[in-house]
């Protein structure tokens, strides 16, 4: 990291934000469409284009409607309802005109002599002397009464009969008609004469004690009224219904005693009277019957269009209906195809950066304090917008299926190996929130926040190249039936397979793509990965061959260390690529002066025998610098060399302190501790604490046979020594993770320096035979 880095890493990151934020609006926003103006379609306009049905929609027509409920109005009876006072006074008329033919008959008697009035009930009769040629016959006061007087009956009263004989003499025929008409009964016309003569002539059938008739044609004129007016004579009716009585009326049976032209001259005149007597009684009851008509009109239902999804509303040039321009209403037709806002689009995808940023530098403060690791971010953020725009580019409306072989998993393939799993889990946020802008599709938006999550599982547990591309295979095998149920889920069945077969193939297509960035950005940004750390602990490794060929005894002793840092890291689920890693390089500053260094003394005198303590400790202590400077040289990333800085943190050069303790000397401590920093993180203290029992075991195994116990105290002790100097203060190292890693050391460097068989002395001939044996001595 650059100086001026270093001095302003806020500004550069809020720099870096910035820039990601416009970056990504630009590519979310290029080529997206501007709403278009509204059209201004009215009744009878013609079209201009065809309108196509978007959706199911339910139109009421109106004027079908109202046509359908004016018919059933129209349709609807007219209500008539009986008056009930007409056929009382009906039969009241007619009563009265038959009491008047009776009463016209006799001529009225003289004024009685005074009587004495009594209570009885018994009917007063008056008999007059008359000449002898006159017939005399009886009649009651009630006979006498004039027809005015009668109460207009509820019921039909029975006719009545022929008063008993009387000695009043009988008036003339002409002047019984002529009293019966001018008593109001002129308008029935000759039918009274007729029916005048008929009474006459009953008079003396009875007084010949004969049937008397005329009562029979009374009661049969009464039952031909009253049950017309029960059925109801409307007012439109009531010339159809006389004329029906005139030609219907038989008097045959009853009659059957006359000559037959009296009985159809009596039956005309009967019919006459019944028919002009017949009065309109049904009259049409408005109120009901137009809350009928209203009932009709309310139970008549609407009449409806329906169109369904696809159906062509209107074509160009076609006129535009009522019902057709409700519908294109309904549907929203007319307005342009609804676009996303462009400043809504800019927010969210300010907001979604934003969002992945504070949430990243929160869970690892340290790493995303560097502007670089925030330039990646925005690098990798940038990418997820415009692979988000990959459907829209690429799918053919008939084929919407394709838009499953979006890239979306090489974004959780690349941040699991250039960040971690958790910052892969982030990543998926963003590019659901991209995809969904883009696209507008939420089966896309899904898959793609779910394909970026699949190959965690993969990535996260890869420690080798063909590991990782395993990881790619698998990864593409998890997406397949991913992008067939999504599919299945939002699009139907009939979409699935074809889904997964490009899921399938987008899979692959974005692992092999992620592989390639990831060289490149890694080398970019100096940013170490799995693949990096991969390639550091290949033993062809440039700096790797100047250890070995310069330090081998160094070199030995870096891949035994790392060999027992990555054992210690895989029991703490740390990172136990990275701890190899940083043990392969940790003594690489041992390059510049390696015969100072015990381990590569072998067969030569130890130099530091011929110098002073202090200066024997300066050179010790700059194998620190100069594995940082070699590092740089080697363009080594920053993981790595931290495990140079920090494999002996700043502690104490013990043999050379003592040394010059016992020399008598002024001695400042601070000249005997080591040129480094704390380690900072769990992998780098588990790199410090493998240095250092590899060292003690070894130095103790120059002794004696290191035995299980010995080999446990010791590690036991060295690690109880950087905890009491503090050493693993900063490493996040917890109690629980040491006595987890010592058992790992423990297990390991036992199996490391087990006992072997001493061999004998070599033959003076020593030929292939010997060789033999000494191999398998040492195999057994």
């Amino acid at each position: 990291m650059s100086a001026w880095t270093k001095r302003f890493p806020a500004f550069l990151n809020t720099l870096v934000i910035a820039l990601t934020i416009v970056f990504v609006a630009l590519i979310l926003l290029i080529g997206k469409p501007v709403s278009a103006t509204p059209l201004s379609l009215e009744l009878g306009d013609v079209v201009p284009q065809d309108f196509v049905a978007s959706e199911r929609v339910v139109i009421v027509d109106e004027a079908a409607t109202d046509a359908e409920r004016s018919r059933a109005r129209a349709n609807t009876p007219e209500i008539y309802q009986i008056d009930p006072t007409v056929k009382p006074a009906v039969n009241a008329d007619l009563l009265g005109f038959f009491a008047a033919i009776r009463g016209a008959a006799f001529e009225e008697p003289p004024d009685p002599p005074p009587t004495t009035t009594t209570t009885t009930t018994t009917t007063t009769t008056t008999t007059t002397s008359a000449p002898e040629d006159e017939e005399s016959t009886t009649i009651t006061t009630e006979d006498l009464a004039p027809p005015t007087t009668l109460a207009p009956p509820t019921t039909l009263a029975p006719p009545a009969t022929l008063p008993p004989p009387t000695t009043l003499p009988r008036v003339p025929i002409e002047e019984q008609i002529n009293e019966v008409k001018t008593g109001g009964y002129f308008r029935f016309g000759s039918d009274v004469d007729t029916l005048v003569s008929f009474y006459n002539d009953d008079l003396d059938r009875v007084k010949n004690n004969k049937l008397e008739l005329f009562p029979v044609v009374e009661s049969a004129i009464l039952e031909v009224v009253g049950a017309q007016m029960d059925e109801g004579i409307r007012p439109i009716e009531l010339s159809k219904f006389a004329e029906e009585l005139i030609g219907s009326f038989k008097l045959t049976l009853a009659l059957a005693t006359l000559d037959p032209s009296e009985i159809k001259a009596i039956e005309s005149a009967a019919a006459g009277i019944a028919s002009f007597n017949l009065r309109v009684n049904e009259f049409r009851d408005v109120e009901s019957t137009d809350e009928a008509r209203k009932r009709a009109e309310q139970d008549t239902p609407d009449v409806l269009r329906t169109f369904f999804l696809g159906d062509t509303i209107l074509s160009t040039g076609e006129v535009v209906g009522q019902v057709e321009l409700d519908a294109i209403i309904e549907l929203n037709l007319l307005l342009p195809e609804k676009m996303t806002s462009r400043l809504a689009i800019t927010v969210l995808g300010a907001f979604v950066v934003l969002l992945a940023a504070f949430f990243l530098w929160r869970v690892a403060p340290r790493q995303w304090s560097q502007p670089k690791h925030f330039a990646l971010l925005g690098v990798l953020l940038a990418l997820a917008a415009l692979v988000s725009r990959v459907p829209e580019l690429i799918v053919p409306e008939e084929t919407p299926e394709l838009a499953f072989v979006i890239p979306a998993v090489m974004f959780g393939y690349m941040a699991a190996i250039l960040y971690d799993p958790r910052t892969a889990v982030v990543m998926s946020v963003p590019l659901t929130a991209f995809t969904a802008i883009s696209t507008q599709d939420a089966a896309l938006a899904m898959y793609a926040g779910a394909a970026t999550l699949a190959p965690l599982a993969f990535v996260s547990s890869a420690s080798s190249r063909r590991e990782l591309r395993v990881a790619v295979g698998l990864s593409a095998l998890v997406l397949a039936p991913l992008a067939g149920i999504v599919a299945w889920l939002f699009k139907g069945s009939e979409y699935a397979w074809l889904s997964a077969v490009f899921g399938l193939a987008g899979g692959v297509t974005a692992g092999l793509v992620a592989q390639g960035l990831l060289s490149f950005l890694e080398n970019l940004f100096r940013v170490t990965t799995t693949v990096t750390l991969l390639d550091l602990t290949d033993r062809n490794h440039p700096a790797l061959r100047l250890l070995e060929e310069k330090a081998p005894g160094t070199f030995n002793h870096s891949i035994l260390v790392g060999t027992l840092a990555g054992k210690a890291a895989r029991a703490i689920n740390a990172d136990p690529l990275l701890a190899r890693a940083a043990a392969y390089y940790h003594d690489l500053g041992k390059t510049e002066h390696p015969q100072f260094f015990i381990e590569n003394q072998f067969g030569f005198f130890n130099p530091h025998d011929d110098l002073a303590p202090e200066d024997s400790a300066e050179i010790i202590r700059n194998h620190v610098v100069d594995g940082l400077r070699l590092a740089r040289r080697f363009r080594i990333p920053d993981d790595i060399t931290d495990g140079i800085r920090m494999h002996h943190g700043n502690g104490l050069i013990r043999y050379f302190l003592h040394k010059a303790l016992e020399s008598g000397a002024d001695v400042d401590p601070s000249h005997y501790r080591h040129i480094g920093v704390k380690p900072e993180s769990k992998e780098m203290a588990i790199l410090m604490i493998s240095d250092a029992v590899e060292g003690a075991v070894r130095a103790l195994a120059q002794q004696e046979l290191p035995a299980a116990d010995a080999v446990r105290d010791l590690v036991d002790a060295v690690v109880a020594e950087k905890l009491e100097d503090g050493q693993l203060d900063e490493s996040a190292l917890t109690f629980g993770d040491l006595t987890r890693v010592k058992l790992a050391l423990v297990e390991a460097l036992i199996g490391y320096y087990h006992t072997r068989i001493p061999y004998p002395e070599p033959l003076v001939d020593s030929g292939p035979a010997q060789l033999a044996l000494g191999s398998e001595l040492h195999n057994a």
